[in-house]
């Protein structure tokens, strides 16, 4: 009886540290691309890979808005930033490898973008 316990408390166990990892791999899935961002040139900083839908638009987390210095999509697609939210304000537009840095008025500017196949 000792050792089902025991097995059925490692299953368990096993079971809830193995979900996360799971779950970050399916909504990886579920996005259609990623955009990399970073605050400072030459992809430095503080940055992430923001996963997104195509042709869908999206505003960057707060930790991000107006404040990034250099990004880049994933191979195979096109994306416009925006210095407002909602897809609005001045644009830039690259595939990848997108820039490693942004020139004055849209450097630390940019608030959303928007994502399509090339």
């Amino acid at each position: 009886m000792q050792f089902n316990l025991a097995f059925f408390i490692l299953a368990a166990v096993s079971t809830a540290l193995a979900a996360p990892a799971e779950l970050n791999a399916k909504r990886e899935a579920l996005v259609d691309g990623h955009l990399f961002v970073c605050t400072d040139n030459d992809f430095a900083g503080d940055c992430s890979n923001i996963g997104f839908f195509n042709n869908q638009c999206s505003n960057f987390s707060p930790e991000f808005q107006d404040d990034i210095s250099s990004w880049g999509p994933d191979e195979g697609w096109v994306c416009t930033t925006y210095t407002d939210i909602n897809c609005s304000g001045l644009t830039y537009t690259a595939g990848n490898p997108g820039f490693s840095s942004l020139p004055p008025g849209i450097n630390d500017a940019i608030s959303s973008f928007r994502c399509n196949q090339a």
